[in-house]
């Protein structure tokens, strides 16, 4: 009886084991076997961003020719000036001299001229009376000549002499504000090889533009014409608008990062925007409004044992989803770039070759582009796929707008096998690649 009792004992403690040990795996086997997210309506919007600084259209700087002493400034920083206006003056006592002396050696070779002039009209009287030969005839004839380039030189001289003395007189060459001062009072300038910046004038600080960096990424998405928004530090909250108006052509490596000089002209009408102040600029290339949106991991995503459309690798042309969906990137839940399995590496490289061929990474898409098709797969309430074929427009490289097919908002939209990723701790074997190469915005 005891011998009974106690196999009964074992008999039930490994009943208890047994149920403790396969009771996770069966409450697992009631739930979904899919990992799964809402078809939600938003918004789509592509942008590129960028920080760059404000600066005047023209700003000039004033110099100077001449070598000398500061002696005095009329102006200071922020003062606005006119055309002709004095800024500043340098002494001008040696040049003073230097312009008597340059006088005085004009009125030497005057003199010298005048005698040579009577000298010349005197061999000339005795030369027609036969009196002289032709020699000192000519010989006064050539100092004549001579006499007279002398003082031509000179009166060059005194000239040059008048210009730098009007020099020591800086004056303003355009109507502007007075942005910076190089230099103070007994300050000695010296413009021996180049020419010394003496003071810097902003045109007119009502027109601003912005110099941005664009990565070489996204500058082919950028035409001159485009709106910009941005911002600035100084008034948080506030956006500003401005207009592409040139994309500079030569390049800037930093440590092998290529950028580009974007130029945003920006209107400033109460001068609020100041010369310096760091933008952060956003260009918009494409927004649409109460949109439905799926993430393209549901794309990507194939039931087990269902193959992948090869045609799905290759995107369109126009930049939109491939056929049969495969947009590239990944969502919240599911793959992201770069990280696609080895076994697709190839399958990927010739995605991506097929998009560069086609241009599709620098397309702008519209809204009047033809929808391209794609497929996704709904989960039902018996835990079962459902194969949905969609009309796909543009994408973000993270959601896609579905232009038509048989899928609402609210709609749980399969993104990856659960199974496969709690045996493999992976999300990639049921994912089909594709979808060619595209930057996150």
């Amino acid at each position: 009886m005891r011998k009974k009792l106690g196999t009964i004992i074992v008999i039930v403690i490994l009943a208890v084991i047994a149920l403790l040990i396969f009771r996770p795996f069966s409450g697992r086997d009631q739930a979904s076997s899919y990992r799964t997210q809402r078809a939600t309506m938003g918004q789509l919007r592509i942008a590129v961003s960028a920080t760059g600084t404000l600066n005047p259209v023209s700003v000039v700087s004033v110099g100077t020719q001449i070598s000398g002493t500061i002696q005095e400034i009329l102006v200071d920083y922020n003062d606005e000036v006119k055309a002709g206006d004095l800024l500043l003056v340098l002494d001008d006592q040696l040049f003073l001299a230097k312009v008597r002396m340059a006088r005085a050696n004009l009125a030497s070779s005057e003199a010298q001229m005048r005698l040579a002039q009577v000298k010349y009209e005197r061999q000339n009287k005795l030369f027609a009376a036969k009196s002289s030969p032709q020699e000192e005839l000519d010989t006064a004839s050539a100092n004549l000549e001579i006499a007279k380039a002398q003082v031509a030189q000179q009166e060059a001289t005194l000239a040059q002499e008048e210009y730098n003395l009007n020099n020591t007189k800086i004056v303003s060459p355009v109507d502007g504000v007075v942005l910076d001062k190089a230099v103070d009072v007994g300050q000695t300038v010296a413009a021996s090889f180049q020419t010394p910046t003496l003071i810097n004038i902003a045109q007119d600080l009502s027109k601003m533009q912005i110099n941005a960096s664009f990565a070489e990424a996204d500058i082919g998405r950028l035409v001159p014409g485009l709106e910009v928004s941005f911002t600035v530090d100084a008034y948080p909250g506030m956006n500003f608008q401005g207009r592409v108006r040139q994309i500079r052509l030569n390049p800037t490596v930093t440590s092998n990062v290529v950028t580009y000089d974007v130029v945003v002209d920006v209107d400033n009408p109460d001068l609020s925007l100041l010369p310096g102040m760091t933008a952060y600029v956003d260009i918009e290339l494409y927004r649409e409004d109460n949109a439905l949106l799926i993430p393209n991991t549901a794309l990507n995503f194939r039931p087990e044992g269902v193959p992948a459309d090869p045609a799905a690798l290759a995107p369109p042309e126009g930049g939109g989803p491939p056929a049969g969906g495969g947009a590239p990137g990944g969502g919240e839940d599911g793959p992201g770039e770069g990280e696609l399995p080895s076994e697709h590496a190839d399958h990927a490289d010739g995605a991506q070759e097929a998009a560069s061929k086609a241009g599709a990474a620098y397309s702008i898409p519209s809204k009047d582009d033809p929808p391209t098709k794609g497929k996704v797969y709904v989960l039902e309430k018996d835990d079962k796929a459902r194969q949905v074929e969609l009309l796909l427009g543009a994408t973000d490289q993270r959601y896609t707008v579905v232009k038509g097919g048989d899928l609402k908002a609210g709609d749980q939209v399969i993104i990856n096998d659960a199974r496969t990723q709690d045996s493999q701790g992976t999300l990639f074997s049921t994912a089909r690649p594709g979808g060619g190469p595209g930057r996150r915005f």
